[in-house]
């Protein structure tokens, strides 16, 4: 008996192991007027038809449309957290909520007032919009953003897989005991949280942020299934906080680039 809960003890403690993986964060403040001054003859082919882009192609157009977009955030700020799932969004859940309200305690001082983008507030205005132009979630996100008076966004998703595959003890799960109290699958949960900092207004990328999280374990043959989806489910909620870790210092650098950008300037008009 003393044997089984030592054996026990260790299957819990390996299932409590984090291994680090991946982590960055990214910013960007870069003026789309300065861009376009730089490249002329770029800006020449669409001057001279501001509304279509005839000899070029609209994908052509769109691109340079893109490239316009200025940085016009100055903190403090109106600012959303949205989570996207399976292409929609979606409520923030609970754990991954908590990393979010530690991070905004700790270090969201003289960023200004953060707020969840609803999803009923988002499908309420985009019905109203049309569905006809709602490209994807980010378009609903910023709409929906926009009807709350948010003036950027913190857009995030999470990805995760599961591993549950056969130790060499496997054998023995043949047996009664074996598939009950013998070692035999090795599990593993992995989560990938990836941000992007938007500006509600033009949809201007202020940065990226991303971090991993993994947790390994092994278990029985009984109930591995189930232990395979609880690994994934926290690999998720660590990955979250630490991807709060990178957005704090993508933050962080943002905030310190904004404060030296001159006052914000009218978009240029082609």
């Amino acid at each position: 008996m003393a044997s089984f809960r030592l054996f026990r003890l260790i299957v819990i403690l390996s299932l409590t192991l984090l291994v680090g993986a991946c982590t960055y964060a990214e910013t960007q403040v870069t003026s789309g007027g300065d861009f376009i001054a730089a490249r002329p003859e770029w800006a020449a082919r669409f001057e001279a038809r501001p509304t279509s882009g005839s000899g070029t192609g609209s994908v052509d157009r769109a691109v340079y449309d893109a490239a316009r977009a200025e940085p016009l955030l100055r903190f403090p700020a109106r600012i959303g957290l949205a989570r996207i799932q399976n292409g929609a969004l979606t409520s923030v859940p609970g754990a991954e909520a908590d990393a979010w309200v530690a991070l905004i305690r700790e270090r969201g001082a003289g960023y200004g007032e953060f707020v969840a983008v609803s999803p009923l507030v988002a499908q309420l205005t985009t019905g109203a919009v049309g569905r006809d132009v709602i490209r994807g979630p980010v378009d609903m996100v910023r709409i929906g953003a926009a009807r709350q008076h948010l003036d950027a966004v913190l857009i995030y998703e999470v990805g995760s897989s599961k591993r549950d595959q056969a130790t060499p003890l496997s054998l023995i799960d043949v047996t009664v005991i074996g598939a009950f109290l013998i070692p035999s699958r090795s599990l593993e949960g992995k989560a990938t949280a990836a941000a992007m900092f938007v500006d509600v207004r033009n949809g201007y990328p202020y940065g990226t942020a991303m971090a991993q999280a993994e947790q390994t374990g092994i278990w029985m043959n009984a109930g591995s299934t189930e232990r395979s989806i609880e690994l994934r489910r926290t690999a998720e909620v660590e990955a979250v906080k630490k991807l709060t870790l990178e957005v704090a210092t993508m933050m962080e650098r943002l905030k310190g680039e904004l404060d030296r950008l001159p006052a914000p300037r009218p978009a240029r008009r082609g």
